[in-house]
């Protein structure tokens, strides 16, 4: 997976962070355009904003991390059932392979 997929993916994952964030930056960027300008009433309304922004976003990071750590139970007990399901599956064949061994030997015997 390259950065690019990698990002696309965590994009559609999680919408509205990387959206929160860009309007964060936007707001910063405004601040500092009408700070430059020297229009104060605008600056500080562009840092309200930048907060509101940057607090919805922390907000967005935290209910995504919470959305998937419910799902993320799910897929270890998935996890888990798939382990076992494979242990089983190597017992069996360990004691096919056994049986197998012995009739060989058993047949080798006889044929001697």
């Amino acid at each position: 997976e390259s950065y690019q997929e990698k990002a696309w993916r965590k994009f559609r994952e999680q919408p509205l962070v990387p959206i929160g964030t860009l309007i964060t930056c936007g707001a910063l960027i405004m601040a500092t355009v009408k700070m430059r300008r020297g229009d104060s009433q605008s600056l500080n309304n562009w840092l309200r904003v930048r907060v509101i922004a940057q607090g919805a976003t922390i907000a967005a990071v935290c209910a995504g991390t919470y959305a998937l750590g419910s799902t993320a139970g799910e897929e270890t007990r998935q996890t888990r059932q798939l382990d076992e399901i494979q242990a089983h599956r190597e017992a069996r064949a360990g004691r096919d392979r056994k049986e197998f061994e012995d009739r060989l030997k058993a047949a080798e015997r006889q044929w001697k």
